[in-house]
């Protein structure tokens, strides 16, 4: 039973999150291309990006506590076992390998967006470039999270 919460929490976690990236690139900001008003811009890309944040913090949270749960109850991975050398010579460690390092550059890559970069987006022109660069990369980051999460459910690379 907790092997299938775990499951479904992260799916929809990664759902949510992935799903609000995307809607934030492919929705919102070109949305905001259309209007004139710099202040007006910022102002939406503000009110929305903060409503998101929240979301998608929780969403990270929950996808950081299944991941771990899922790892045991699949596969009896715990945490010492992750830096075990023997699990990354298989396809299947190697795989596991890329997606946590892919894991970690995400979250402290999203932490200095959404809690640096972000605010200071709001009233410099150059943090705002830096901030969408962040933001896109994000998006490709976690895509490929996704393309090794289904790399390690078929047994590797």
């Amino acid at each position: 039973m907790l092997l299938k919460v775990a499951l479904f929490l992260h799916i929809i976690s990664a759902i949510f999150w992935i799903g609000g990236m995307l809607f934030l690139v492919v929705v919102i900001a070109p949305f905001l291309k259309g209007l004139n008003d710099p202040k007006e811009k910022s102002r939406i890309y503000q009110v929305v990006g903060k409503q998101y944040r929240k979301w998608g913090w929780a969403a990270i949270i929950t996808l950081l506590v299944t991941g771990p749960v899922i790892l045991y109850a699949l596969y009896g991975l715990t945490p010492s076992g992750i830096i075990d050398p023997s699990v990354h010579a298989s396809g299947w460690g190697k795989a596991l390998e890329i997606k946590l390092a892919l894991v970690f550059i995400i979250v402290v890559s999203s932490l200095v967006h959404d809690f640096w970069l972000g605010p200071k987006a709001r009233n410099s022109p150059n943090f705002s470039t830096i901030a969408k660069i962040f933001g896109r990369s994000n998006l490709l980051i976690a895509l490929l999270i996704v393309i090794f999460a289904v790399l390690l459910r078929a047994g590797g690379i």
